[in-house]
């Protein structure tokens, strides 16, 4: 038996800051064996139940596998209860459900879960299992990868893991976040590394932190020593069909002779692969990572990211555009930098085009994308490995204007009936690039009568009495991927009466004003994600029943996050004002934010404008 037999210390006298939900989690054990193109996982866990809220969370075993490669043995599962072991390994009780966990992002994987619900668990109890998983997918070549977690959100007595390969192997270990370095040495003709830690804290990771941010503890370990062999390994997968199905050379001549830049039938070609196969992955064993034939696409109408890429490449080819897969992480983003080179660092793979010098990122997962290829958003994930053979290192992915969350505003307060009456309120908004899509994807879900209820409920907020004066009009054009929606509302109680009868009345900046609030949590270790990069732009016209005087002038607050200018302007009968957020970073350090924060409030305290006129006879 090739396993390190660990017992976890049931003795132990736990403090309440070494359980989580009612739960001591006593024992974290992992170990894996690589022998050629063979693996085998071993796991074990051992968990104390100390309160009935532990019962519910401990109750069930639950282990997942992927049967098209791999098989379970379950070794033991037993309960601790004094100096009494009782067995729970009934094997009519496991129960081997299909539960696919993704499908609400329509990914079929086939997985399969093994469930054993316990029975008779009493606080107080130790619940122990260990099981072992064999098998590798196929689609790696007999080349394997891993990691092993050494911290979580929970506290846990001992965390064990340990790698056992043939002599020779060497895999490629990297330690992260000042995880230890492995213990070494020759067990059994093996090659074995050890990570052992005791009394290890939780560290929790608030949900407001950038993606990349990523301060576990762990190692990573490799049979892929640098990124030239992931894309060694990579490249072939993608290789695009020498014969074309019918239906993508028919498709291929329309685009020809239709366009004559190869920036307009990239484009053309990417819409194309967008609007004709519907996103749904299956993603069974070798097609984890393994793309579908453009034809079988083609025909079922339907494929996941690696389908839809593959394909995109295909037909990208026969128009004449240079292109190729590339690989990036929807999850960790940019923070796969500093990672050890795998397959397993990327969930998801692009198409990295070349058009006339410049580089285009683009997703054919997305909803059909309208306008030219420097007008339609493309993919924002930080570094991407292309898979072109000369490749050796990860690629930053540059952000081209398209990428920038562009919104431009003009709300026009028409008061000219005087202060004693109602307000029409226009509302005009310019949406380019990711903002243009983003929209035009949310109306496409949602009836109009929906979307118009939003609408006046956003608004609510700063004007309470407002009302729909008429229905709010779209004006979308597919050529330079614009979107244009104006609303109309009435605000009846626009004006209010002050002191000594004075009327009052504030205009405030809502599309600015959404990105200076402060976040829920002020004080953290960790850094603040921010929306990034996004410029908005309110303009507001005041237009007013008489002649009055405003102190014009201009405010700007600089933040290494953001920058905020806001103006005052007046013109006979007319109050204008230009409030503007554009980003600057798309996270806040732990440090920075005392004058972040500080930033946050001054902005706020210029945004919108307050006025009043002192009361007149006849009010």
């Amino acid at each position: 038996m090739w396993i390190t037999q660990i017992a976890p210390d049931t003795s132990a006298q736990l403090t309440q800051n070494q359980q989580s939900e009612g739960v001591s989690y006593l024992l974290v054990d992992r170990q894996i064996l690589v022998q050629g193109n063979t693996r085998q996982t071993y796991y074990h866990s051992a968990l104390k139940i100390q309160n009935e809220s532990g019962l519910e969370n401990s109750s069930n075993v639950e282990i997942r596998f992927d049967p098209s490669y791999q098989t379970l043995h379950l070794h033991s599962v037993q309960i601790r209860r004094g100096d009494k072991i009782i067995s729970k390994l009934v094997p009519s009780a496991i129960k081997v459900l299909q539960r696919e966990k993704s499908l609400e992002q329509l990914i079929f994987n086939g997985s399969k879960t093994a469930n054993l619900f316990l029975e008779d668990v009493r606080v107080g109890d130790v619940v122990e299992y260990a099981y072992t998983v064999h098998g590798s997918n196929p689609v790696f070549g007999g080349r394997h990868y891993s990691q092993f977690e050494l911290q979580w959100g929970v506290p846990v007595l001992e965390v064990h893991a340990r790698l056992l390969t043939e002599p020779g192997r060497n895999p490629a270990i990297k330690s992260l976040n000042n995880a230890p370095e492995p213990v070494e040495r020759r067990v059994g003709g093996l090659q074995e590394y050890v990570w052992s830690q005791k009394a290890v804290a939780s560290l929790r990771v608030r949900d407001d932190a950038p993606a990349w941010f990523d301060p576990y503890p762990s190692v990573q370990w490799s049979d892929f020593r640098d990124w030239q062999s992931v894309v060694q390994w990579g490249v072939p997968l993608y290789a695009t069909p020498t014969r074309l199905p019918a239906e993508l050379t028919a498709e291929a001549e329309r685009i020809k002779s239709q366009y004559v830049k190869p920036a307009e039938r990239a484009a053309e070609a990417l819409r194309y692969v967008q609007r004709t196969v519907r996103y749904l992955g299956v993603e069974v064993g070798p097609g984890s990572h393994a793309p579908t034939p453009p034809e079988l696409v083609l025909s079922r109408r339907f494929g996941d990211c690696k389908d839809k890429t593959l394909l995109t490449l295909t037909l990208l080819k026969a128009v004449g555009v240079e292109a190729n897969a590339a690989l990036v992480s929807t999850r960790y983003k940019k923070g796969i930098a500093q990672w050890q080179p795998s397959p397993g660092v990327f969930d998801h793979v692009i198409v990295r085009a070349k058009v006339g010098g410049d580089e285009f990122w683009l997703d054919p997962t997305l909803p059909q994308q309208m306008g030219g290829l420097s007008d339609i958003s493309q993919a924002n994930f930080g570094y991407a490995l292309v898979l072109e053979p000369q490749q050796t290192a990860l690629t930053e992915i540059q952000q081209g204007s398209a990428m920038m969350y562009n919104r431009k505003v003009l709300a026009v307060l028409d008061s000219k009936a005087g202060t004693g009456k109602p307000v029409s309120y226009t509302v005009t908004t310019v949406l380019d690039g990711l903002s243009a899509e983003r929209t035009r994807n949310s109306l496409a879900k949602d009836a109009p009568d929906d979307v118009q209820k939003q609408l006046v409920n956003y608004y609510a907020r700063f004007y309470p009495s407002i009302s729909v004066a008429r229905p709010y009009e779209i004006s979308d054009n597919a050529t330079t991927n614009r979107l244009t929606m104006t609303e109309y509302y009435v605000i009846p109680e626009f004006w209010a009466q002050g002191k000594g009868k004075a009327m009052e009345a504030y205009v405030a900046v809502p599309d600015v004003n959404d990105y200076l609030r402060a976040p829920r949590n002020t004080v953290r270790t960790e850094p603040l994600g921010l929306f990034h990069p996004a410029d908005v732009r309110q303009t507001t016209y005041v237009l007013l029943p008489e002649s009055w005087k405003f102190k014009e002038g201009t405010s700007i607050i600089k933040d290494p996050a953001f920058a905020f200018e806001s103006s005052v302007k007046f013109e006979l009968g007319r109050l204008t004002l230009v409030d503007q957020y554009r980003s600057l970073s798309d996270a806040v350090k732990p440090s920075d934010m005392p004058a972040y924060l500080d930033n946050l409030r001054k902005s706020r305290n210029i945004l919108g404008y307050s006025f009043n006129r002192p009361a007149k006879d006849g009010d």
